[in-house]
């Protein structure tokens, strides 16, 4: 297969004297279009950059629209019109080959045209040579899969190896390709299956610094029987990444356990497989960039050898001699280039649904807090359990964070142990300032507790005062909301300006205040409504023009932008 490289560079050297021949003509052709294919592959990629659409025309053809296309050595492909072509007709249909599809696949192709004569021909040979290369294309079918990696997006954050792939079945397993310390993560096992037998299977998996909760084996199963019939599935493990740096994690197939049954046979040979990802204490996004720019040299320059475009999957009925089209699966390996204006509108309408799904949070924070203080209980009570034995005086135990079920705000939290020496029935009840009893039993503490009135938690502390023989201290709480508040979200948020309607003259200054009612957030926003109406900064303060005249002036709250508020400033003429 013809290499497909543009490196070395090398340009003509003109001088005056210089004899030109077809080579050298040759070698400035090719430094440009080297140049030119060298910036296509390096900056955009290889793919569909637009168009190039596969559409159903009958049950017998298919129909390719016009677009553009980027091959594996940075090529221009153009389709300048639709070209329509029946699937037994294409270039490497075989009537006895197996199988229910196609890949349909474009390629970049050049040939000769316009003969015209070699005035330097002589007698005896072929006086006529073509004068240009015309550029094309080439269109073929195929049921193998790229020869070599197909770029995609994806390829820079996950890992895919194939499991199993006979018998129109193809198992695929997913990992991410950088993990951070200690994250979730998932490995993801994807399952193709094209035929109507009914499919199942099921393999062991070895993990190595990665933890799930069967341990370090993962046992993976697959029943088509309980899927709904869709000829793709999905299936997700969750899994941990262990805490430990720059280490590799794996997720082997063990061998011998892997068992696929497809009507009624069973099938044990499976490709060796081990997903790999790279444990890091860095952000996936940095090590992402860093993975990119140290091999992408080598990626781009290593594929650069002559590889279609897979267009699309047809899937194909045969009747006979007659192969009719069932349905038609658009790049199915994702070779397509993020052109910058759709990249950008990408971008712009993302940006937008995270600023929408940030405000949507903040209002539901906001209503689940005003719903918690709308609920009628009004107590909570329950008993934390601290084990004591062999603790010294002056040790100070501290309990988990406590949900105490009242919602937010403040609460009073009323503490009191009891004493269990390991004797059913030997145990006391303290309530208040247990110092008091030091000296009359064997066992005292002080308690104390630490409220969070934004989260509806608590912490209890425990200081042993004194510690005979006791070994368990349960400590019983009872929480009580001390008043009814309405929370900030229920309250009517207002804001007012002062001074209000104040007078000033041209080019003074006049510092405005915003008082805030029902909500605390001192975000503003300040403005001068009319133009030419003088200028005002964050902190409120305006300076009038040179023109007398009356202006608005408007605030409104960054965190509510509903809420604002409006008053009139009289410029006045310097007298």
């Amino acid at each position: 297969m013809k290499n497909l490289k543009s490196f070395p560079f090398e340009r003509n050297r003109y001088f005056y004297g210089k004899l030109l021949s077809v080579e050298d003509f040759e070698t400035e052709h090719k430094y440009f279009n080297d140049k030119r294919r060298t910036i296509n592959r390096f900056l955009f990629g290889s793919g569909v950059v637009c168009g190039l659409g596969v559409v159903e025309v009958d049950d017998e053809s298919i129909s390719v629209e016009r677009g553009l296309a980027l091959d594996f050595a940075g090529r221009e492909i153009v389709l300048d019109e639709p070209a329509v072509r029946r699937i037994s007709e294409l270039e490497g249909y075989g009537e006895e080959q197996e199988g229910d599809f196609y890949y349909l696949c474009l390629e970049y192709q050049e040939e000769t045209a316009e003969l015209m004569h070699n005035v330097t021909g002589t007698m005896g040979r072929n006086s006529s040579e073509y004068n240009k290369y015309k550029e094309g294309y080439r269109l073929f079918v195929t049921q193998e899969e790229p020869e070599r990696e197909t770029f995609s997006p994806a390829r820079l954050y996950e890992e895919r190896q194939t499991v199993y792939q006979e018998q129109g079945i193809k198992i695929s397993q997913v990992l991410p390709s950088f993990l951070e310390m200690g994250k979730d993560t998932v490995l993801r096992i994807e399952v193709e299956h094209t035929g109507q037998q009914e499919l199942s299977f099921e393999y062991e998996l070895e993990l190595s610094f990665l933890t799930n909760g069967e341990g370090n084996r993962v046992h993976v199963s697959f029943q088509e029987e309980n899927q709904e019939k869709a000829g793709k599935y999905q299936i997700e493990i969750p899994m941990k990444a262990a805490c430990v740096n720059d280490v590799q994690a794996e997720a082997a197939l063990v061998g011998d356990s892997f068992k696929l049954k497809l009507g009624g046979r069973e099938y044990s040979e499976a490709a060796p497989c081990v997903s790999r990802a790279r444990i890091s204490d860095q952000n996936i996004y940095d090590c992402l960039q860093t993975e990119y720019y140290k091999t992408a040299m080598d990626y781009i320059v290593g594929n650069t050898f002559q590889q279609g475009i897979y267009l699309a999957k047809i899937y194909v009925v045969r009747a006979g001699d007659v192969c009719l089209i069932e349905r038609i699966e658009p790049l199915p390996f994702e070779q397509k280039i993020m052109h910058t204006e759709i990249s950008a509108a990408m971008i712009g309408r993302l940006t937008e649904d995270v600023k929408r799904l940030k405000e949507a949070e903040l209002l539901e924070t906001e209503n689940r807090k005003e719903q918690e203080e709308k609920k009628p209980l009004k107590t909570a009570y329950g008993d934390v359990v601290f084990d004591v034995s062999h603790m010294r005086p002056g040790k100070v135990l501290y309990s988990d964070e406590i949900v105490h079920g009242l919602g937010f705000g403040p609460v009073t939290i009323d503490l009191g142990y009891e004493v269990d020496n390991g004797f059913s029935g030997d145990s006391q009840m303290v309530f208040g300032d247990a110092s008091l009893f030091q000296d009359k039993y064997g066992f005292a503490a002080s308690l104390g507790a630490r409220l969070e009135p934004s989260r509806g938690t608590f912490e209890i502390a425990l200081k042993i005062i004194k510690n005979s023989s006791a070994k368990l201290i349960r400590v019983h709480w009872t929480a009580l909301r001390n008043e009814v508040r309405k929370s900030e979200s229920a309250r009517k948020k207002r804001i007012y300006i002062q001074p209000d309607n104040p007078n000033v003259f041209t080019g003074d200054s006049i510092a405005f205040t915003a008082v805030l009612e029902g909500f605390t957030d001192e975000r503003l926003q300040w403005s001068v409504r009319d133009r030419n109406g003088g200028t005002i900064d964050k902190n409120g303060k305006y300076t009038a023009p040179e023109t007398a005249s009356i202006f608005q002036i408007s605030v409104s709250s960054t965190a509510y932008p509903q809420v604002q508020a409006s008053t009139f400033i009289v410029v006045r003429e310097k007298e």
